[in-house]
């Protein structure tokens, strides 16, 4: 397993976050429209990017192609966070360049396992924010 940290981190989702814990925090931008990613990557130059799938599954594909196919994009790490397991669109994913995917039941009932392997992943902020958010 490849074992990486993250140091800046871009958060795609739903406005569910805590404003006042993200605007302190310079390691996580959170932004929430659609038309703010590839900006928020240049001005952030993020080492990860988390997209709520939920919240843009109908502009998934087009982004992870569009950032899979330039160089300057090529080597962000990409997370996905899901509702929960489809082997049709989990395989869609992977194949479009999704390096993990993390389901919100995983969250939900944390095992040993789950928990080390998101730890692995992320930081322990970015970590404790996406399981906050999961409830």
């Amino acid at each position: 397993m490849i074992h990486f940290r993250t140091e800046r981190v871009l958060l795609v989702a739903p406005n569910i976050f805590s404003v006042q814990i993200l605007a302190n925090n310079k390691q996580i931008r959170h932004i929430t429209s659609v038309d703010r990613v590839f900006p928020a990557i240049y001005e952030m130059a993020p080492h990860m990017i988390i997209f709520d799938y939920d919240y843009l599954s109908q502009d998934m594909e087009r982004i992870l192609r569009r950032i899979r196919t330039n160089p300057y994009y090529n080597k962000i790490k990409i997370c996905c966070f899901k509702s929960g397991q489809s082997r049709k669109i989990d395989s869609l994913l992977k194949v479009l360049g999704v390096n993990h995917v993390i389901y919100k039941d995983d969250l939900q009932h944390p095992t040993k396992e789950t928990i080390s392997h998101v730890k692995s992943i992320l930081d322990s902020t970015v970590t404790d924010l996406l399981v906050n958010a999961s409830f």
